[in-house]
């Protein structure tokens, strides 16, 4: 793994964050912090228009400063923990691409970004996940893919379901390196994010250019799109839970949004077979 990757990322969020606090933190010594200061900040940010979310990861920025602080004997205390369990993120609404609009995306998609995206759709799993995915966590008999998601948790998806394996297996490899999806010399991406967003921009500018539909969406939507379809077919929620890496069932259950009445129980009562196929708890199929 590229925890030096990692790392890199968190600071640059981490520097953004008090970048954007800098206007309420300057001439202030580490005693002015207090909760009063953190609960102006707070509303300052959001009467600004600011989204919980982002003034939420602003604050975990102060939060890390000032717990620095108290491990060097500086203060006591840390008045911006109080302030952050209180503040409610609210999930934005899911917004399905179409298929339509994912594939004028492939088509754009340089290297193996258009793969990344395939298979995306085919797993449910997070564009890190893929991108650090590597050639030996395939399990070429089992036809499963092992990868580490949030909290270097590991999980394993069954590839089988749309066309995953096949993907992967048509995936082209950079002989003494390791990765599924590389560049130039089999490096790892580093400003996939960035350019996946530059793809989507130039996109939305040759439709509109060209007069052709197009909307706009983001890589993770791409994992929506994928649990959507997964339910749709009939298959399992639970076993979606635990593909998708979900801790609990009600984070999955978003996605019963998107299905029928019918469609819905039917998720619920599928449990899963050897072959990760679904079938009904109450009527089994048969041969």
């Amino acid at each position: 793994m590229d925890w030096t990757a990692g790392r890199h990322q968190h600071c640059r969020r981490y520097a953004c964050s008090l970048d954007q606090l800098q206007p309420y933190l300057d001439g202030k010594t580490l005693s002015a912090v207090d909760g009063r200061l953190v609960s102006g900040i707070a509303q300052a940010r959001a009467s600004a228009g600011v989204s919980n979310a982002t003034i939420k990861r602003d604050l975990v920025a102060l939060s890390s400063v000032i717990n620095f602080a108290i491990d060097q004997g500086w203060r006591d205390d840390n008045p911006v923990l109080p302030r952050l369990g209180r503040i409610k993120e609210r999930r934005d609404p899911i917004v399905l691409p179409l298929i339509a609009h994912i594939d004028l995306v492939i088509s754009r998609c340089p290297g193996m970004v258009a793969d990344v995206v395939k298979l995306a759709m085919a797993t449910g799993a997070r564009q890190d996940e893929l991108l650090k995915a590597r050639r030996d966590s395939v399990d070429r008999a089992r036809r499963q893919l092992t990868i580490i998601g949030k909290g270097n948790k590991q999980r394993v998806i069954d590839l089988d379901p749309f066309g995953g394996y096949a993907m992967i297996s048509a995936l082209p490899a950079y002989a003494g390196k390791p990765l599924l999806f590389w560049h130039s010399e089999g490096e790892s991406y580093k400003s996939f994010a960035p350019n996946f967003v530059k793809v989507i921009r130039r996109t939305a500018a040759w439709a509109k250019a060209n007069g052709v539909e197009f909307r706009p969406f983001r890589f993770h939507d791409l994992r929506h799109w994928h649990a959507v379809q997964w339910l749709k077919e009939g298959r399992s929620i639970y076993d979606l839970q635990r593909r998708l890496g979900h801790a609990s069932i009600k984070t999955t259950e978003i996605y019963c949004e998107y299905l029928t009445a019918d469609e819905e129980r039917v998720a619920k009562q599928q449990t899963r077979t050897k072959s990760g196929t679904a079938t009904n708890k109450s009527t089994p199929r048969t041969a």
